[in-house]
């Protein structure tokens, strides 16, 4: 890549933090449906016509970062997760969800609790189906399991795990996320194991 589009690549994507910054800000202080695209270019200085350059409008921009932050999350997490769903030392996979929103509660407190916004809590709630769905395939590739039990016990794991995140937001973020992890890990992954008919997998060591 030449040095003027590794320059150009470098704004575009400072482009876009700024508007996701300026989106998340905004979104705390007045609430989603309050803002408007004026409103994000104001507190990003950004033109309205860069921003069109880049989304359609506020939707796009909102569902855009979390896809963003989450395929991140998820893309580091694969590398360090095994078969049994625990990191290395033991922790539950899903505790990067918690320490996200430890690291953002007001944010999600605003788009998932009061009131929360429908179009946001639906779009997390089919991508984490689609990482449990993955999950579940990848650890069983052998078994003779209907595809279509493992996408309604993948909708159920997402939904319980989004149950779980409201709750912990509305009681003050207590226990810790590796307290939350392993309470969604106990409850939810030996019941899918049991009503699969499969054998759990066993943490190494």
């Amino acid at each position: 890549m030449s040095e003027r589009l590794r320059k150009l690549d470098r704004r575009i994507q400072r482009t876009q933090q700024l508007l996701r910054d300026a989106l998340m800000g905004l979104i705390v202080e007045k609430g989603y449906e309050a803002i408007s695209v004026q409103d994000i270019t104001d507190r990003a200085n950004v033109a309205r016509t860069t921003f069109y350059l880049h989304y359609t409008d506020k939707e796009e921009l909102l569902l855009t970062s979390m896809m963003e932050i989450y395929d991140d999350l998820v893309t580091n997490l694969e590398k360090q997760t095994s078969d049994s769903g625990l990191l290395p030392d033991g922790t539950p996979a899903e505790v990067v969800v918690f320490r996200h929103v430890l690291e953002n509660p007001d944010f999600h407190r605003v788009m998932l609790v009061k009131p929360g916004v429908a179009i946001f809590i639906n779009r997390i709630r089919i991508y984490l189906a689609a990482v449990f769905e993955h999950h579940l395939d990848a650890c069983f590739p052998d078994n003779n399991i209907p595809h279509e039990s493992v996408k309604i016990f993948a909708q159920g794991q997402a939904g319980a795990l989004m149950a779980m995140v409201c709750w912990w937001l509305e009681n003050d973020l207590q226990p810790s996320p590796e307290e939350m992890a392993h309470l969604f890990y106990a409850s939810g992954q030996q019941g899918i194991w049991h009503s699969l008919g499969i054998t759990p997998p066993q943490p190494a060591g």
